[in-house]
């Protein structure tokens, strides 16, 4: 049974005037946490009823009353109750889309969600070793959002938060590192008292892992508790179980072999994980942030019932979108409050004679509420309280293609309940291996249950038997007979209970590896070089990568990790492109909704597995000093069952051999599924793999450097207009390469606008719009569009179906709402839409039963128009969407569409070349779509404008400007410039502009070719320009560090130690901490891990591979490869090195040189 709160003995917010009136009052009026009962005879103990007497009023027949502390003053003869403040909510979430960012490559993308601060300027404040780094002012949106990007932040651990808010701050890592091949997620959790029983589900590339891996729990990067090894079955899962005792929050690391993922766990704080009831009334609930047993998940959080008592009222479920209060008593006079935290608003309700049996049922505010109650039960007082959460109503959906091959573009479907406003949803697509610390949704789960835990003090569930006197404010009062002289004494009440939280006194600090050591990366590389040998429990590494090869093979080179974050505007359906990464890998695709009125948010996840036919996946130490015996790994899978393999480095082959150590036969092939191990160097290493019967290939690359030299490549794109022009020189860049035209862009777009579910009549009319441009545009492809026709013919059925003639529309079919009311807010929207689709002859339809679906919806559009009064062509014309009316009307004059044309020319803008259409604030386009897309519809409707005029320059410069909203992935994000641009579309096909890739044309190295030569290309691109149309070029660079240029001013000292003991020599398996010393700490000290007030670091690592190589054959050869004397034997140390800087001084480095390690494998017993 879960343990009750207590009334206090004493009331602050009690104040008394008249010392005698308490004892007089007695237990006539009873004070509770929430409520003030007052009986019926406290009118005849108060002295009043001689008073209400001569005035003619009966007191005789007063009636008790139950009155709620938490709005008005109560007053009473010589009382004063002042109201009850309403523990408020504070809804703030601050997270980053990964845990661990790459030094000098990634963009830090925080997404702030605080939708009780909506249009509000915010100052961000990152710091690093809990000192300032930056503060930057931030604008949230109408929704209360803003995706705010950091970038160029030096190495090390910081935490970003908003100045004055109480918020949990979001932490994150700029680190180098690799991720390997081995993918691990948390498929099962469960926790039970401070035991979490876990089920794990392991991968390596996108297939099950089978065989035994080992598990350590660590807490805040450091390891606590043994490693248990676990054996995952055929299907890739294992169970398990840690013990949860500290502060958090907590990270599985999983270990097969040399590879390693971390696990994050979410909601493992002790403040979040621990469960707090949230019920009191009968059915006894609690709530947590980690699952508990036989619990229902509801906005983040985990409800279970706990117990149950025998109060007067029962509530048996905390989750739905009301309140059911069962009466399980007979009472004379019951209150209900029901508290929206968020809002700070209250609802009440009074009930006279409830029976034992009787159902109170209220409506639950959005996305929770704390219910009140109090009631008078054969005369006695009684209060209780629970917290009902309502449940989401966006009803989120994401949804991808299961499969997709490395590099490839893909369509991801966003999907909404809600048709009739735009719903912001936060997209991220990353690679799995690297998870965030935390997710929005879990971070507002946080803050109501944290506001929740306030609630659960201040509430007070049973009879309520406190009266005034026992509850004045001083608990020092004298005897009443003396209260007189001492009432000009100060009377000072105790002091209210003020939360406090525990704050570091010592300063940290920061180091960082050549390869330094993440404390919560998941699935990253062995430290190789950082400590060959051996890992974190994370893994860890650097990232390099070079320029692409002379090969005809696309070279996978480009391995992103965040391959999209962006906010995209969601009015029931949207769809984003998004190109993945050359990397072999299971993708996450998350989505985060957040609506402002009414306030509602939700999650939804699916993944993608980037898989191909032949691969060689490349593992190889970043890190690797010239003539170390470091070995570098191939996985290698081909679907004939067999390929051919070589792997060069600076293009020059090197020995290969089996994991056994058998050398391997240059050009004979290998059985797939193979692991291939080869010498490396610095230099690049690239592995060519060929399936041996079916021919595929696949060419991948990586760097490898010199410990403390970096390398990086990143890749931009550029959208080149005639006469602009870009080179290798002038960018310092080492590839530049076109991309094909808009149309297959454009095709696309229109593909994804006909996904749209089914809903409400605006939404009906972008798809037909989206159907009828897909037939337009394909009608010399029968398939595609016999495809469009059919859909075309149902789509209009449904059309009909909410056709009311005379009156509009109705907003969704009567067969599906019950209703034939016309639509006053969207079917305009749907109306306007509706106008504007071409005519049959001048969209050159010739087939019947389409030309009659046309002319019928012209008939329902005209109709509608009437009703809505909305003229066509429009008279007036006050927006870019009028004009385009105008200029595509039939019956509109040669004066009005000149009037619509020179409307478009005075409010489009020139800028860099493009053009564009600027909203104001009071429009109402601007007010009710966002600036954004309000810019983006007005823009393509003008450039629609002026093709139809022919104004042929402008119009492609605006087409320009709508293209670039594609964000570089061909994509808009809400039906209103959706509509938009598939009318822009249209438009472009009348006037035989961006059809193909062949409708541009280039110079390019100095040639005159069309876009599609140049695509063609093969050889290496010198220059770009354009000529005429619309060109993509992407450019690649190359940025390099080299840390040994840096002077070493500061002493530090570094050894790994077993066990507390210092030494260079181990065993596969051995647990290992790096230890890291600084003589005298400064503060800008920068690390991957904090010092936590200390002068020495701890870091736990972990042997996992060994670096003899007493298994490998040809060993001369191996020996003359890395340059070693011929009468010396291969050596088995490996070099790793540690540098410390100060971020504040660039000159201050501490850089013990290289050390050694020896790791040697496990002998059999």
């Amino acid at each position: 049974m879960t343990q009750r709160n207590s009334l206090p003995d004493h009331d602050q917010l009690l104040r008394v005037s008249d010392w005698s009136m308490p004892q007089q009052l007695g237990d006539s009026v009873l004070l509770g946490n929430w409520f003030v009962f007052l009986k019926a005879e406290w009118l005849q103990r108060s002295g009043m009823e001689v008073a209400l007497a001569a005035t003619s009023i009966d007191s005789s027949h007063a009636k008790p009353a139950i009155v709620f502390r938490g709005k008005e003053t109560l007053k009473l003869p010589g009382i004063q109750i002042d109201p009850k403040p309403l523990p408020p909510a504070d809804l703030v979430a601050i997270t980053c889309d990964k845990s661990l960012y790459r030094v000098g490559q990634d963009t830090v993308r925080l997404l702030l969600a605080s939708p009780q601060r909506r249009n509000t300027t915010q100052k961000l404040r990152l710091t690093l070793n809990s000192n300032t780094y930056s503060e930057q002012q931030i604008q949230l949106d109408e929704y209360g959002l803003c995706l705010h990007a950091v970038r160029d932040l030096p190495e090390g651990e910081y935490t970003a938060g908003i100045a004055d808010i109480e918020a949990a701050a979001c932490r994150f890592e700029i680190a180098e590192y690799r991720l390997v091949p081995f993918n691990v997620e948390l498929a099962e959790q469960q926790l039970s008292g401070t035991t979490l029983r876990y089920t794990l589900s392991v991968t390596t590339f996108n297939l099950p892992y089978s065989g035994p891996v080992e598990v350590e729990l660590q807490e805040r990067g450091q390891r606590v508790g043994k490693r248990t090894t676990l054996h995952c079955n055929s299907e890739g899962r294992c169970q398990g179980a840690v013990t949860l005792s500290g502060m958090g929050p907590y990270t599985l690391n999983v270990l097969a072999g040399e590879r390693t993922a971390t696990v994050v766990l979410k909601g493992s704080e002790q403040e979040r994980r621990e469960t707090l009831p949230i019920n009191a009334l009968g059915e006894e609930h609690q709530a947590s942030l980690l699952p508990l047993p036989q619990a229902n998940q509801c906005r983040g959080m985990y409800i279970a019932r706990s117990g149950s008592n025998t109060e007067p009222f029962l509530v048996e479920r905390v989750i739905g979108p009301e309140v059911d209060i069962t009466a399980r008593a007979t009472s004379e006079l019951v209150r209900v409050v029901v508290v929206d935290a968020v809002h700070g608003t209250s609802n009440e309700h009074i009930y006279e004679r409830v029976n034992a049996g009787d159902h109170l049922r209220l409506p639950v505010p959005t996305p929770y509420g704390v219910v009140l109650v109090g009631a008078f039960i054969d005369g006695a007082a009684w209060e209780g309280w629970c917290a009902v959460l309502r449940p989401v109503e966006l009803d989120l959906a994401c949804m991808a293609p299961q499969e997709a091959k490395p590099g490839s573009r893909v369509t991801i479907t966003l999907k909404t309940g809600i048709h009739d406003r735009v719903i912001p949803v936060q997209l991220i697509v990353k690679d799995q291996r690297l998870t965030a610390p935390s997710d929005p949704a879990v971070e507002l789960a946080a803050c109501i249950k944290k506001n929740l835990s306030t609630w659960r003090e201040q509430a007070f569930t049973g009879k309520v038997e406190r009266t005034l006197a026992s509850a004045q404010a001083s608990p020092f009062l004298p005897p009443p007979m003396f209260r007189m002289m001492a009432a000009s004494s100060p009377m000072v009440p105790p002091s209210a209970p003020v939360a406090t939280s525990a704050m570091p006194v010592a300063r940290q600090a920061r180091f960082g590896f050549a390869s330094p050591v993440p404390r919560q990366a998941a699935a990253l590389e062995a430290l190789a070089q950082g400590v060959p040998g051996a890992t974190t429990p994370a893994g860890t590494a650097s990232s390099g990568k070079t320029a692409m090869p002379t090969t005809l093979a696309q070279v996978r080179l480009q391995f992103a990790e965040v391959v999209y974050n962006q906010l995209v505007q969601v009015q029931g359906e949207a769809h984003v492109e998004v190109t993945l990464g050359d990397s072999m890998t299971r993708y996450s695709i998350e989505a985060f909704a957040l609506s402002a009125e009414p306030l509602d948010w939700q999650r939804a996840e699916t993944t993608i597995n980037a898989v191909q036919s032949v691969y060689g996946e490349l593992t190889v130490s970043p890190f690797v000093r010239a003539g170390d015996p470091v070995m570098g790994r191939l996985d290698v899978g081909a679907a004939s069952g067999s390929a051919m393999v070589e792997v060069q480095h600076n293009d020059t082959p090197v020995p290969l051999f089996y994991e056994s150590g058998e050398a391997i036969t240059a050009g004979l092939p290998i059985p797939s599924g193979s692991v291939l191990r080869f010498p490396l160097k610095p230099g690049t290493i690239t592995a060519i793999v060929r399936d041996a019967r079916k021919g595929g290939l696949d060419v991948s690359e990586r760097y490898i450097s010199e410990p403390g030299r970096l390398r990086h490549v990143t890749r931009s794109l550029r959208i080149l207009t005639p006469g602009d022009e870009v080179t290798l020189r002038t960018e310092q860049a080492l590839e530049l390469r076109p991309l094909p035209g808009l149309e297959r862009p454009f095709q696309l777009f229109v593909e994804e606008a006909c996904q749209y579910p089914y809903g409400c009549v605006e939404q009906t009319s972008c798809k037909l719009l989206a159907m009828l441009t897909g037939y337009i545009t394909n009608m010399g492809k029968t398939e595609s569009a016999s495809s469009y026709e059919t859909a075309i013919i149902a789509w209009h059925k449904r059309l009909q179906s909410m056709y009311l003639p005379g009156s509009g529309f109705c907003l969704y079919p009567p067969t599906d709402s019950q209703s034939r009311k016309p639509d006053t807010h969207y079917a305009p929207l749907a109306t306007k839409r509706l106008l504007a689709f071409p005519e049959a002859d001048s969209a050159g339809i010739k087939q019947e039963a389409l030309r009659e679906i046309l002319a019928n919806i012209q008939l329902m559009a005209q109709d509608a128009a009437k009703y809505y009064k909305i003229e066509y062509p429009p008279k007036k014309i006050d927006d870019c969407y009028s004009a385009y009316l105008v200029v595509n009307a039939a019956k509109a004059s040669a004066q009005d569409k000149e009037r619509a044309i020179n409307f478009v020319l005075k409010h489009l803008t020139m800028k860099d070349n493009q053009a564009s259409v600027v909203v104001s604030p009071r429009d109402q386009a601007h007010r009710f779509y966002g600036a954004m897309v309000a810019q983006r519809a007005e823009t393509a409707y003008a450039a629609a404008v002026l093709l139809q005029a022919g104004d042929l320059n402008r119009a492609i410069a605006a087409t320009n400007y709508v293209t670039s909203q594609f964000n570089a992935n061909g994509i808009l994000y809400s039906t209103v410039d959706t509509a938009a641009g598939l009318a822009l579309l249209l438009s472009l096909r009348k006037a035989g502009i961006a059809t193909d890739a062949t409708g541009g044309r280039v110079v390019l190295n100095g040639e005159e070719m069309t876009l599609q030569q140049a695509i063609q290309h093969e050889g290496k691109v010198e220059s770009l320009r354009c000529l005429d149309g619309m060109v993509l070029a992407q450019v690649t660079k190359e940025i390099q560090e080299d840390w040994s240029t840096l002077k070493r001013e500061l002493p530090v000292t570094v050894r790994l130690e077993k066990k507390g003991q210092a030494q260079q020599h181990f065993t596969v398996g051995d647990e290992i901490d790096l230890v890291i010393k600084v003589q005298n700490y400064e503060p800008g000290f920068i690390f991957s891990l904090d010092f936590c007030g200390k002068n020495e670091l701890h870091v736990p690592l972990v042997a996992v591979g060994s670096t003899e190589l007493s298994a490998v054959g040809k060993k001369d050869e191996l020996r003359q490869w890395w340059g070693m004397d011929k009468d010396k034997g291969i050596g088995q140390a490996q070099h790793w090195a540690v540098i410390v800087r100060n971020m504040f001084k660039e000159e201050q480095v501490g850089n013990p040189g290289l050390l050694q390690i020896v790791v040697r494998e496990k002998v059999a017993v």
